[in-house]
């Protein structure tokens, strides 16, 4: 549902950048790949930069979130929720936010955390 929000607001409305948060680097780089075989297939439509952002890219690529979009395209950042509270991107007028996040959880029975995704 995200993936289609984001295709609507980038042929359906007017200028501005796209933030996505997603819960992890796979489902990030899923996301990225998906999104950019559905715009080059869309004859006709504007470009979209598509940015991920989490913590395991090399920050030369995680920089690159903060440079203007040239004219006539748009930026989609799409991040994990650790961007929420901590970054500010200049030109971001859309934020989609699912609302699950990956949570630390303490399994007693396997006597180990794990990350589980929670709503």
């Amino acid at each position: 549902a995200s993936l289609i929000t984001v295709l609507n607001i980038h042929l359906s409305e007017p200028a501005g950048d796209i933030l996505v948060f997603l819960t992890g680097k796979e489902e990030i780089d899923t996301a990225c790949q998906i999104l950019y075989e559905r715009c080059h297939s869309l004859s006709g439509a504007p470009p979209l930069i598509i940015l991920p952002v989490y913590s395991a890219l090399p920050s030369e690529q995680q920089t690159r979130i903060f440079e203007p979009s040239p004219p006539g395209t748009r930026k989609c950042v799409i991040a994990t929720n650790i961007a929420e509270a901590s970054l500010t991107i200049d030109g971001i007028y859309y934020v989609i936010d699912p609302g699950f996040v990956k949570q630390q959880v303490y399994n007693s029975k396997l006597r180990m955390d794990s990350l589980v995704i929670t709503p």
